[in-house]
C-alpha cells in the first residue's frame, strides 16, 4: 500500500485558468516580437518600381484628311505614367508650308522640326488622369479659321503640345487635290498565323485562331469585301486538312471561307520560309514540303469520308477498300484555292539581282516570276510597281506607305492607331504626287499582333483613300515593266549559317530515317518543322532561340534509338548475348546491330537484324560461341539501318568468357548419377544377401515337430495355431465322456 504524499493539497488549476495563461503568454511574446520585427521591416529597403513616362497622342479625324469646308478636328489622348497626371493644358498647331517628300515627312514625324514652322491654332484641356489611365479630349478649328482657309494641297504638318507636362507629339493632315485621274492601288496582305517551331498547328490551336475573337478570323473579316491580293501561309489550310474529320468545326468553316473569298491570291512558302536566306544557304530552290503523313490519323480519314473533302481541291478520291484510310495528296492539304503561280514575297530588304535572278529561274513561259520587292532595294528608290530586274517581273511595292500601314494595323489604342492612319495618309498623298498616275503598290508587312478594328481601319483607309482606285496584284503585274536595279540587299550572317546547320541536321535526320519502313514519317516531319523555324517572322534573338531549340529536337530524335545493355557472364559455350533495342520513336523501326570483338576467346555473330517495336524496348538475342578459355573479353555494339547508316552511340560490354564451367557442370552431374546409381545397387544387393542370411539361420520347422507312430503330426505339439485352439474350445463334450467314472 502506497503512503499518501506529506504536506498540504497543491490545488489543481482548471483548464479554463490555463487557456487564459497560455493567451497571456502568447501576447506577451508577441508584443515583444512585433516591434523588432517592425523594427526589421523598417530597416529593408523596398524596391521603387520602375518610373514610366506619360504619353501623349494625337489623331486627327477622317485619317488626316482634310477638305476644303471642314473643320479640323484631332482627338488628344494623355496617357498618365507610373504618377497620376493632373489636368494638363494642351495647344494645337500647324504648319504654314506642305512637307515636300518622304525624306522630310520622316522627319517630321520622327520628332524633327527642323526647316518647319507651325502657327497655334487651338487650345484646350485633358483632365487628370490616374496612374496608367487616359484621358481624352478634342481640339477644333473651324473651317472659316483663317489658319485653315485658302489652303493649296499638300501634306501638312501638326502639332500638339502639352507645355506644363513637357509633351509633344507631331502629326499631319493631307488636303487633297480637286479633280485628276485616279492611282490605282493595290495592297497584299498576309493570312499567316504566330511563327512557331512544329510542323503545324494542332487541333487546339486552329480551335482558338479559327473562334469568331481569333486572329485567323480577324484576317478573314478585315479582307473580306476588298480587293486585297491574299498571301496565304499553306500550311494553315494543310493543319486543317490533316486532322480529317477530327479538326475543328470553326476551323473547317474557316478554311471554307478562305476558299470562297473573291479576292486574289497566291501561295507564302511552308511556314512563310524566308527564301533569301534560302538561296543564300546554297539551295537552287527555295525548300518544300515532301509530306505531311506524320500528322494524319488512320481512324481520321476511314469512310465515311471525312470533313476534309469539303475543303480540298481537288477531293480525295475514294478508297477502293471498304474500311481503309483515304489519305489526300499533298497537292490536296496545300490548296489554297485558285491562286497565281511563281509569286515570291521575301523579306522587306532581302531580295537582291541574284535572289530575284535565281526565283526568276523557276518560272516558265506560261507562268513567269514574279517577285516582291520594296522600294528602298531599288537604286534611286523607284516608286513605280510595275518593274523589271534582268528580264524577271519585279514588282515594287513602296516601302513608306507599307511600313505606316503595317504600324497602324498593330496599333490597338484608338488614338495611336489614328495618328499612325494619318501618317500613312500622308506617305500615300506623297507617292502620288510622285507617281502621277502610274499605280501603287503597298503590302501589309508580317504581323501577328493585329485586332480586327485596327486590320479593317488599316485596309479601309487604302479604300477611302483620296485620288486612289483600288486595283489587284495580277493587273500591276500584267503592265509593261520598265527596267531597275536593285541595290545590295542586307545580308543576315548569323540567319544564313542557320540555314546551313538546318540543312545539314535534315540531311542527318533523312539517313537516320531509313530505319523506318515509311521513312516519309519522319523526314516529312523534319522538313515541315524546318521551314517554321525559317519563318521570316522570327527575328533576332527570337530567330537564334529557335533555331537552337529545334535542333536540340534534332539531336533527341537521333537519340531515340539505341543500345541497353550491361556487360554479361558466360557460363556455357553457346549461351546467346542478349542486349536490348531502345526505341523511344512512336513508329516500330528495323536495325542492325554489328558485334564486333577482337578477342579469340570468344567467336561471335557480327551482325544480327531486329524488329525493334514503337516506343518499347525490345530484348535480341546475339549468338556466340565461347572456346576453351577463361577471363573478360571486350565486345562492341553498333546499330545500323538497313542501308548501312550508323545508328546511336557505339556501345562497349565486357564479357566474363567461363567456358569450362560447362563441361565441369557436365562431369559433376554425370558423377552424381553414377555415385546414385551405384549406392543404389549396393543397397539393393546388401539387402538381398540379409534376407537370404535371416532366411538360412531361421529353424526348420518339419524338422523340430513331433509326430505320432504312422508320422502324422501330433495337434497338441508345438507350432499349433493359435485359432485351432479356440476352436478346440468351443468343441461340445460328448454325453458318454461327461457321465464316465
Amino acid at each position: 500500500m502506497t503512503s499518501p504524499p506529506s504536506g498540504p493539497p497543491v490545488p489543481r488549476r482548471s483548464l479554463t485558468r490555463r487557456l487564459l495563461a497560455t493567451l497571456a503568454a502568447g501576447a506577451l511574446a508577441l508584443g515583444v516580437a512585433l516591434p523588432a520585427s517592425a523594427a526589421v521591416a523598417a530597416t529593408t529597403p523596398t524596391p521603387s518600381p520602375t518610373a514610366s513616362p506619360a504619353v501623349l497622342a494625337a489623331a486627327p479625324a477622317a485619317n488626316g484628311v482634310l477638305r476644303a469646308g471642314e473643320p479640323l478636328s484631332v482627338v488628344v489622348s494623355l496617357t498618365a505614367g507610373s504618377t497620376a497626371q493632373s489636368s494638363t493644358p494642351v495647344a494645337l498647331s500647324i504648319g504654314a508650308s506642305p512637307l515636300g517628300d518622304d525624306a522630310s515627312l520622316e522627319r517630321w514625324l520622327s520628332g524633327d522640326p527642323t526647316g518647319v514652322t507651325v502657327q497655334q491654332i487651338a487650345t484646350g484641356t485633358v483632365d487628370a488622369a490616374a496612374s496608367g489611365a487616359q484621358a481624352t479630349t478634342t481640339l477644333s478649328v473651324p473651317p472659316t479659321d483663317p489658319a485653315l482657309s485658302g489652303r493649296g494641297a499638300g501634306v501638312y504638318p501638326v502639332l500638339v503640345t502639352a507645355p506644363e507636362a513637357g509633351l509633344s507629339t507631331p502629326s499631319v493632315v493631307v488636303v487633297p487635290a480637286d479633280g485628276g485621274s485616279q492611282t490605282p492601288v493595290a495592297v497584299v496582305v498576309p493570312i499567316t498565323a504566330a511563327p512557331m517551331t512544329r510542323g503545324l498547328l494542332t487541333a487546339n490551336e486552329l480551335a482558338e485562331l479559327t473562334a469568331v475573337d481569333g486572329a485567323l478570323s480577324a484576317q478573314l473579316d478585315s479582307v473580306d469585301g476588298t480587293a486585297a491580293t491574299l498571301a496565304v501561309d499553306p500550311a494553315i489550310p494543310a493543319a486543317i486538312r490533316v486532322l480529317g474529320s477530327a479538326a475543328p468545326p470553326t476551323a473547317v468553316a474557316w478554311l471554307q471561307r478562305l476558299l470562297a473569298l473573291p479576292n486574289d491570291r497566291f501561295a507564302l512558302q511552308f511556314g512563310d520560309a524566308d527564301i533569301a536566306a534560302q538561296l543564300r544557304a546554297g539551295l537552287s530552290v527555295p525548300l518544300a514540303p515532301t509530306s505531311l503523313q506524320n500528322y494524319m490519323s488512320a481512324t481520321d480519314f476511314t469512310q465515311p469520308a471525312p470533313a476534309v473533302s469539303a475543303v480540298s481541291t481537288p477531293d480525295p478520291s475514294a478508297s477502293s477498300t471498304p474500311g481503309q484510310p483515304t489519305y489526300p495528296s499533298l497537292t490536296t492539304l496545300l490548296d489554297i484555292g485558285t491562286a497565281a503561280p511563281n509569286v515570291y514575297w521575301p523579306v522587306t530588304g532581302s531580295a537582291g539581282a541574284e535572289t530575284v535572278a535565281a526565283l526568276g529561274a523557276l518560272g516558265t513561259g506560261d507562268d513567269p516570276t514574279h517577285v516582291l520587292v520594296a522600294s528602298t532595294s531599288v537604286s534611286g528608290g523607284g516608286r513605280q510597281a510595275a518593274a523589271a530586274s534582268g528580264g524577271v517581273s519585279t514588282l515594287v511595292y513602296d516601302a513608306e506607305v507599307s511600313r505606316a500601314l503595317a504600324t497602324a494595323a498593330g496599333q490597338n489604342d484608338a488614338t495611336r492607331r489614328g495618328a499612325s492612319l494619318a501618317a500613312a495618309q500622308g506617305y500615300l498623298a506623297i507617292a502620288r504626287s510622285t507617281a502621277g498616275d502610274q499605280p501603287l503598290l503597298a503590302v501589309l508587312d508580317r504581323g501577328t499582333d493585329r485586332s480586327r478594328v485596327s486590320l479593317r481601319a488599316t485596309l479601309g483607309l487604302l479604300a477611302g483613300a483620296p485620288g486612289f482606285t483600288s486595283t489587284t496584284l495580277r493587273t500591276i503585274a500584267a503592265l509593261p515593266a520598265s527596267e531597275v536595279s536593285l541595290d545590295a540587299p542586307s545580308v543576315d550572317d548569323a540567319r544564313v549559317a542557320d540555314v546551313n546547320d538546318l540543312l545539314g541536321d535534315e540531311q542527318t535526320i533523312d539517313s537516320f530515317a531509313t530505319i523506318l519502313d515509311q521513312p516519309e514519317l519522319l523526314t516529312g516531319r523534319e522538313r515541315a518543322e524546318v521551314l517554321q523555324v525559317m519563318s521570316a517572322s522570327w527575328t533576332g534573338d527570337a530567330a537564334r532561340q529557335a533555331v537552337a531549340d529545334h535542333r536540340a529536337a534534332t539531336r533527341t530524335t537521333l537519340d531515340s534509338v539505341g543500345i541497353l545493355s550491361s556487360d554479361f557472364r558466360l557460363v556455357s559455350s553457346s549461351a546467346p548475348l542478349r542486349p536490348w533495342v531502345r526505341n523511344d520513336l512512336p513508329w516500330p523501326v528495323t536495325v542492325v546491330l554489328a558485334v564486333r570483338t577482337n578477342d579469340a576467346r570468344l567467336r561471335v555473330q557480327e551482325r544480327t537484324t531486329v524488329d525493334a517495336q514503337a516506343s518499347a524496348n525490345t530484348r535480341m538475342e546475339v549468338p556466340v560461341e565461347a572456346r576453351i578459355a577463361n577471363g573478360e573479353v571486350s565486345v562492341d555494339f553498333q546499330l545500323y539501318s538497313p542501308t548501312g547508316v550508323p545508328i546511336g552511340s557505339p556501345q562497349s560490354v565486357d564479357v566474363e568468357v567461363r567456358a569450362e564451367w560447362e563441361n565441369i557442370g557436365l562431369v559433376v552431374i554425370i558423377a552424381l548419377v553414377v555415385a546414385f546409381l551405384s549406392l543404389g545397387v549396393v543397397r539393393t544387393v546388401a539387402r538381398r544377401r540379409r534376407v537370404r542370411a535371416e532366411e538360412a539361420a531361421a529353424p526348420d520347422p518339419d524338422a523340430d515337430t513331433p509326430t505320432d507312430g504312422i508320422g502324422v503330426k501330433d495337434p497338441d505339439a508345438d507350432g499349433r495355431s493359435t485359432s485351432e485352439d479356440a476352436d478346440d474350445t468351443t468343441e461340445p463334450v460328448d454325453d458318454e465322456q461327461e457321465t464316465r467314472p
